[in-house]
């Protein structure tokens, strides 16, 4: 987690900050990315580097955490009135497509995946609460509508979303062979039509846990 002093700066400042690290971590790995380099880019002292960041991992980590915020792009959004199934597929099409949006950052997430990064996707650190607020909320107005079942803690029905969107590029990177690397490179990689499918299959598995359970005839749950 960056020191108050980084949070203290000013919105430029800190931006440049930001903007020089992904533009390290989008062209090397965690081993090889220099803090020299990132210094030398936002135009700040190495010891400033420090009082701002406990050291490269700190800064990594918020780098990370900060881009998956805005790969998932909700945090911010009011809470839909669309069908949540329309939701769930934005949301997934929307992360597929962030490297249109931001192709540095991109390149930082797809390097992410590789062996020798640090474990930072998927960590409880990954996710920042807004995310995790805006989902709890989307998923409690689709309760009250009647649209999701009504017998699931929302809570923990958006933790579930938030681990299965995030664990996707992991795990499209394994059965597909995708290199991280590469991925980093070109991110169309992501638009073969075999990974699309896995997108669908993600919406369609996760509406399903969530849509109420139909009655049977004499109005009770099903049995079995």
């Amino acid at each position: 987690m960056p020191k108050d002093t980084f949070f203290n700066l000013t919105q430029d400042k800190r931006a440049r900050v930001v903007e020089a690290l992904k533009a390290e971590f989008a062209e090397h790995s965690y081993t090889q990315a220099s803090v020299d380099r990132v210094t030398a880019s936002a135009g700040i002292s190495k010891g400033s580097f420090y009082q701002y960041f406990n050291d490269k991992l700190d800064a990594y980590t918020h780098l990370v955490r900060e881009l998956m915020d805005a790969r998932i792009d909700v945090q911010d959004a009011p809470v839909p009135e669309v069908p949540f199934d329309v939701v769930l597929r934005a949301m997934v099409l929307g992360s597929r497509d962030f490297f249109r949006r931001d192709p540095r950052g991109w390149a930082v997430l797809a390097r992410a995946l590789s062996a020798d990064a640090p474990v930072v996707l998927g960590s409880d650190e990954t996710v920042n609460a807004g995310v995790h607020r805006w989902a709890v909320a989307a998923i409690t107005a689709g309760q009250e509508s009647g649209e999701l079942r009504t017998d699931v803690d929302p809570e923990t029905a958006a933790w579930m979303m938030e681990k299965v969107l995030l664990s996707v590029p992991e795990y499209v990177v394994a059965r597909f062979g995708v290199s991280p690397r590469q991925a980093a490179k070109d991110g169309s990689a992501f638009e073969r039509p075999e990974i699309a499918a896995v997108a669908d299959d993600v919406v369609v598995m996760l509406v399903a846990a969530l849509m109420p359970r139909p009655q049977n005839r004499t109005g009770g749950r099903p049995h079995g």
